[in-house]
């Protein structure tokens, strides 16, 4: 039961964290000077996107995950004779 509860892979979370994270702390120390700022701001872009197309996999993956668990308690409610 614990396990159905985690939705979110942490590795996968921790690892998009850290990512964004370094572009952050990067952003921060190149933004004193104005053709950095410009460079930064496309990085970050960049970076954004994919931690949005990295986020929505995660949750694709976690919903399906789900999914076929619920279907799977089903069927052994179901052989085991129990209804809910």
């Amino acid at each position: 039961m614990a396990n159905e509860k985690k939705g979110l892979n942490p590795l996968a979370t921790g690892v998009a964290g850290a990512i964004i994270g370094a572009a952050a702390a990067a952003a921060a120390i190149a933004l004193s000077d104005e053709k950095n700022r410009k460079k930064v701001e496309g990085v970050l872009g960049s970076l954004q996107k994919q931690g949005d197309s990295v986020l929505k996999e995660i949750t694709k993956k976690a919903m399906e995950l789900k999914d076929a668990v619920g279907k799977n308690a089903r069927g052994v409610r179901k052989l085991s004779g129990k209804k809910k």
